[in-house]
């Protein structure tokens, strides 16, 4: 058996390494910290399952998901991730994860999780589950919040923009271009029918999102 572990803190990675290979003494543990050296790896080897966060150094792991299934169709995705908001859970799930789960919730549940993946059953934690389900309610009845219908990476740049952080400091943090986050920003305001920052902080604050 052979597990990836995808994280861009290394102390995190080692952490999980140790504890996954107690759980699975005869299994290869191999960790990556980017998208860069996450593809390379999965393109050299057949995984028997991948943990994967979503925030990696160079990327937001999410956008590289459509092409690790194409590589590896059958490679069950476990993401491990800091995010529990639904956006990020919907669109993980979507892209083809067979489970998901936030780091409060490990070390525990991440082992069951690759217990239940190998066995080709998917796993959502408790809170991801409840999570999920009032997302399922909230399409059914049509009503939307704005902040529903933006992407994971539009959502991410919401946050951040809701924190205070300026276009600069957030295309350093992404590793993204000023122009592309301020072209974020742009979709984000049009979406959510606002025009200012100060309108989205506002939001932010109203809906509980920071």
């Amino acid at each position: 058996m052979r597990i990836l572990l995808a994280d861009d803190h290394a102390i995190v990675r080692s952490g999980l390494c140790r504890i996954v290979a107690d759980a699975f003494p005869d299994a290869t543990v191999g960790e990556v910290g980017s998208c860069t050296e996450l593809r390379d790896k999965v393109r050299e080897a057949n995984w028997s399952v991948l943990v994967l966060d979503i925030a990696l150094e160079d990327r937001n792991s999410l956008d590289l998901m459509p092409e690790l299934r194409k590589l590896r169709p059958h490679m069950p995705i476990i993401v491990l991730s800091m995010y529990g908001d639904r956006q990020f859970i919907v669109r993980a799930l979507r892209d083809g994860a067979s489970a998901y789960l936030t780091k409060d919730r490990a070390p525990e549940e991440l082992l069951r999780a690759i217990r239940s993946v190998l066995q080709g059953k998917r796993y959502l934690s408790e809170t991801v589950a409840k999570e999920l389900a009032d997302h399922v309610a909230i399409v059914g009845s049509g009503s939307e919040a704005p902040h529903e219908l933006l992407s994971s990476r539009e959502y991410e740049v919401l946050l951040l923009l809701a924190s205070a952080r300026t276009v600069s400091e957030i295309a350093a943090q992404l590793d993204l271009s000023v122009k592309t986050i301020s072209t974020y920003r742009t979709r984000i305001l049009e979406k959510m029918g606002m025009s200012s920052n100060a309108q989205l902080m506002r939001y932010a604050m109203q809906h509980e999102l920071v």
